[in-house]
């Protein structure tokens, strides 16, 4: 994560999010365009290039719960991506990628600033990278 914008962007977030905003079109997009069969299809660890996008919209779902609860005592509980049909997985990375790069715009000014996760206070800049990077890895296997 870099410290800094030359956007006028206080703090790390600004080239993080347009880098992730990047990241969540191509994958919805490719997801999107996918034939039933391509999305049905398995690509390990997953049963299926739908199963793939679904893991990386509750990433992002949870980064995002994760940095609008950080004010609180402890995160409420973590909410779960339905799962719909293979054919809406697209336009669910597209949501959840889109909350959290809400929640980044209305949230911490500095990646070392902790956030809740399933596993307890993190840095928001870990939380927000190991979501990218699911989602990046993702999109490689589509």
């Amino acid at each position: 994560m870099t410290v800094g914008s030359d956007d006028g962007t206080p703090g790390w977030a600004g080239p993080v999010r347009e880098a992730l905003s990047a990241e969540v079109e191509r994958t919805a997009d490719r997801l999107r365009s996918l034939s039933e069969a391509r999305l049905a299809a398995a690509v390990p660890p997953y049963a299926s290039r739908a199963g793939a996008g679904r893991a990386a919209a509750q990433a992002l779902a949870v980064a995002a719960q994760g940095i609008e609860a950080r004010a609180g005592d402890a995160p409420s509980r973590w909410r779960t991506v339905p799962e719909l049909s293979d054919f809406a997985v697209g336009d669910q990375v597209a949501v959840t990628g889109h909350d959290l790069l809400g929640a980044l715009a209305e949230g911490p000014a500095a990646a070392a600033e902790p956030v809740w996760s399933p596993g307890g206070p993190r840095p928001v800049g870990a939380v927000v990278a190991e979501a990218a990077e699911l989602l990046a890895v993702v999109r490689r296997l589509l």
